[in-house]
């Protein structure tokens, strides 16, 4: 029994490489960035609430964000709600993170935040596509 079990999770892995996402995180679970309050309206501790349930939330998904710690609370609070604009695929198998960053500091939803920043600054990449090729 147990060889089956671990056969069908490498076929739906391999399924979900594969394959482009179809729907929005919006769209498996109910909510919509219209759901949300601008940052601005709310109070630090109904952000904080707000971004505890909503990585709670993601969690049962298997989802994740990877947004650096010194990111403010409200520029945090408006990258968690982002995600549901994000096409995916929920995977059953392994925890899915979603890369808010865009590898390229100007135009990084990150802002000054971004962390990839840090490889430009090496005199021995040329750009972020030396780091991310391997080049």
């Amino acid at each position: 029994m147990y060889p089956e079990l671990v056969e069908d999770a490498l076929e739906e892995e391999e399924r979900w490489l594969e394959s482009d996402p179809v729907y929005t995180f919006g769209y498996y679970c109910g909510l919509q960035q219209e759901q949300f309050p601008p940052a601005h309206l709310l109070s630090t501790f109904q952000l904080e609430r707000v971004c505890a349930a909503f990585s709670k939330m993601m969690f049962t998904w298997n989802l994740d964000t990877d947004i650096p710690d010194d990111v403010p609370l409200s520029k945090k609070y408006q990258l968690m709600v982002s995600t549901l604009d994000i096409k995916t695929e929920i995977n059953n198998n392994s925890l899915t993170t979603f890369e808010l960053c865009s590898y390229d500091p100007p135009s990084c939803p990150m802002g000054e935040y971004c962390t990839c920043k840090e490889f430009l600054q090496d005199d021995a990449l040329e750009n972020i596509d030396d780091y991310l090729h391997g080049e």
